[in-house]
């Protein structure tokens, strides 16, 4: 008797929820906390819905996970930009820049940032948006050991640099767009 062989490869729950987090990361980046419906996720991911839910109990705990993962790899991408500067704030906050404009090119990882903060209003996600956010502020002041005023100064920048990047202005030759564009100090 034949025994049929199949090619698919078991997964354990960790390495599906690590499925679904990158199925939901462009859903999420477009179409935000409101406008997803879970069962593009799941299709996306190649399990049921009733999975995902096994896997993340709500959306709003998926939703956060994907939050969560973009701010940690932003943080992340802070700590290794600076750590080859340690003692030297001004290269640690110039490679911090240059590392967020590179950042800031993966497409989902921008606007997942920037859905993060519009879906604020739900208090889970506002809770770990502010608590991942308060890590990357408190890596950033720890590291380079800098005043107040230049972390805010940096930060002030990131965002300046997000909307720029969402909108695609950097890619202008307007006037306005060159001219904010020559006044962005990622080094602050």
């Amino acid at each position: 008797m034949d025994v049929l062989q199949t090619t698919r490869k078991l997964q354990t729950a960790d390495e599906r929820r690590e499925d679904v987090l990158a199925a939901a990361l462009p859903h999420f980046a477009v179409k935000g906390y409101y406008g997803t419906p879970t069962t593009e996720i799941a299709r996306s991911a190649g399990i049921s819905q009733a999975y995902l839910f096994r896997l993340f109990p709500t959306k709003e705990e998926l939703y956060v996970a994907v939050a969560e993962r973009c701010m940690d790899a932003v943080r992340e991408g802070f700590r290794r930009a600076a750590a080859p500067h340690a003692g030297d704030e001004d290269a640690m906050f110039a490679a911090m820049g240059d590392a967020y404009e590179t950042l800031l090119a993966d497409r989902d990882l921008l606007l997942m940032q920037l859905q993060s903060y519009a879906a604020c209003q739900e208090p889970a996600i506002r809770e770990a948006v502010r608590r991942h956010y308060g890590l990357i502020v408190d890596m950033v002041r720890e590291t380079t050991g800098a005043e107040p005023e230049r972390v805010t100064s940096f930060f002030a920048t990131g965002m300046l640099l997000m909307v720029v990047a969402a909108m695609g202005a950097h890619e202008l030759d307007a006037p306005w767009a060159v001219g904010l564009m020559a006044g962005i100090d990622k080094d602050c």
